[in-house]
C-alpha cells in the first residue's frame, strides 16, 4: 500500500501525489557514531557475493568494509545547490542519491553532469571489465566542471539516473513537513547555463543538474536489477522513504515523457487480496502491431505468489469464477499465457512483453490491427485460507 494514493492518470497527478508519498523522509547525519550515511550506505551496497565487501558505483571494485578504500559520491553534485552541510540540508545526506566509490573515480568525476561522451575521451575501466572501446564497459569522461561530461559504465547508468530522477521528484521547494525547515528545488535539464548558474558556492532555492536526456535513456537502457532493488530496500528501512522509479520503473515515462499509458482500465476495482488491496493491471508499449512492443503489468498483489495473464476479445463478469476470490471479467474464447507463470516476489509484481505474432492458446487468433483485446491476471492468494483472485482488466484497441 506505500503507492497507494498514487494517481497516474496525467503528469501532474503523477508528480503531486507521488511526492507526498517520498516526500519528508528522516535525515541522516553524514557523518556521526551512530547511524549516519556510512551506516546506511556500507548495507545497501553490500557484495551479492561477500557480505564483507561493498561494490563502488564506478569502477565496480568489490572493496572490504570499513576499510578506507572507498568515499562518498554525491551522484547530484553538492556544489549545485547544496554545498552546505547542516541539520538543514536534507539533499547533501540523502542516500538515494550518495553512492560509495573509489576515491580517484570521485575525484576524476568531479562535478560534471552526466551525459553521453565519444572514443576521444579518457577512459575509466571497471574492474574485471575490458578496455581501449568506447563505450565497452568503462566510464568514460571529458572537460572539467560545468563543461565536463561523465558517462556512466553501462550496468549502472541506469541506477545512478534513476537516483537523479528521484532528486528531481523528491525536491520541489517548500518545507519539510515536520521540521518546517527550507527545501530546495532540484530541476533535471539539459541546459549548461542552468546548471552553470547553479554552483554558486552556497545553497541555493533552485538549483539544475542535467544531462536529463541522457539520464532518461540511461533509465531505459539499464533497468533495474536485484543489487538496485535491495538497495532501495535497505535506504527505505533507515530513511524512511523509497525510490519510486525502482519500484515503477514506468512511472519515468509518464512523469519526464508525458506518456501515462493508454490502458483503458474496466472492471475495477477488484476484489482486495490478501494485501487488503486491489490488483491492478497496466500497459507500456506502443498499440502498432508491427512496432509488436507491449508489456504488461500486474500490480499490488500478494508477495511471493505465482500467476499469469489472461486475454480475449470479448468481455464478461463471472463473479468468483471457478472457486476463486475474485472476478472474472473476460469471456468468450479465453487465452491463457500458462507458459509465462511468473511469481509475484516481494513486491507483489510481475510483467510479461507480449509476442502479438503469436496466438494466445485458446484464442484460434494472433493480434490485427483495428483489433481490441482485453487482459486480466489471475494470481493465487490466501484471503484467509488458500484460494486466487483477479486483477482489474484492460482494453487495448491496436493499430
Amino acid at each position: 500500500g506505500y503507492y497507494n494514493t498514487v494517481d497516474t492518470s496525467t503528469p501532474a497527478t503523477l508528480r503531486s501525489t507521488l511526492h507526498q508519498v517520498i516526500d519528508d523522509h528522516q535525515r541522516l547525519p553524514y557523518t556521526s557514531s551512530g547511524v549516519d550515511t556510512w551506516f546506511v550506505l556500507e548495507r545497501a551496497q553490500t557484495d551479492p557475493t561477500n557480505p564483507n565487501n561493498i561494490l563502488d558505483v564506478y569502477r565496480n571494485d568489490s572493496l572490504q568494509k570499513f576499510s578506507g578504500d572507498y568515499n562518498r559520491e554525491h551522484t547530484w553534485p553538492r556544489s549545485y545547490g547544496f554545498p552546505d552541510d547542516g541539520s538543514d540540508n536534507y539533499p547533501f545526506t540523502d542516500c538515494h542519491m550518495l553512492r560509495l566509490c573509489n576515491p580517484s573515480y570521485n575525484s576524476s568525476r568531479s562535478n560534471k553532469p552526466y551525459r553521453f561522451c565519444a572514443s576521444t575521451c579518457s577512459e575509466f575501466i571497471t574492474a574485471g571489465g575490458t578496455s581501449g572501446q568506447y563505450p565497452g564497459t568503462s566510464n568514460w569522461t571529458s572537460g572539467s566542471f560545468t563543461n565536463g561530461t561523465w558517462e556512466v559504465w553501462a550496468d549502472r547508468r541506469g541506477d545512478v539516473a534513476r537516483g537523479m530522477l528521484y532528486a528531481d521528484l523528491r525536491y520541489e521547494g517548500g518545507n519539510h513537513g515536520t521540521t518546517g525547515i527550507s527545501e530546495p528545488d532540484l530541476i533535471l535539464t539539459d541546459s549548461n547555463s542552468l546548471i552553470s548558474s547553479s554552483n554558486t558556492g552556497q545553497n541555493e532555492s533552485v538549483a539544475y543538474m542535467g544531462s536529463l536526456s541522457a539520464l532518461l535513456a540511461w533509465h531505459a537502457s539499464d533497468p533495474v536489477d536485484d543489487f538496485e532493488r535491495a538497495r532501495n530496500d535497505e535506504v527505505f528501512q533507515w530513511q524512511g522513504n523509497r525510490n519510486p522509479f525502482v519500484d515503477n520503473p514506468e512511472w519515468v515515462d509518464c512523469l519526464f515523457n508525458n506518456d501515462c499509458g493508454f490502458a483503458d482500465t474496466f472492471c475495477a476495482p477488484a476484489v482486495p487480496n490478501s494485501t487488503g488491496f486491489p490488483a491492478s493491471m497496466d500497459a507500456q508499449g506502443s498499440l502498432t502491431v508491427a512496432d509488436n512492443d507491449i508489456t504488461l503489468f500486474a500490480l499490488q498483489m500478494p508477495p511471493n505468489q505465482f500467476g499469469y495473464f489472461l486475454t480475449s476479445q470479448t468481455e464478461d463478469f463471472v463473479i468468483a469464477a471457478g472457486g476463486s476470490q475474485g472476478n472474472l471479467c473476460l469471456g468468450g474464447q479465453i487465452g491463457r499465457y500458462t507458459s509465462a507463470v511468473q511469481n509475484t516476489g516481494i513486491f507483489g509484481t510481475f510483467e510479461l512483453s507480449l509476442d502479438l505474432t503469436a496466438i494466445p492458446v485458446g484464442t484460434g487468433t494472433a493480434v490485427l490491427p483495428g483489433d481490441t483485446w482485453r487482459y486480466q491476471c489471475w494470481f493465487r492468494d490466501g484471503n484467509p485460507t488458500p484460494t486466487s483472485n483477479f486483477t482489474d482488466a484492460l482494453r487495448l484497441t491496436f493499430e
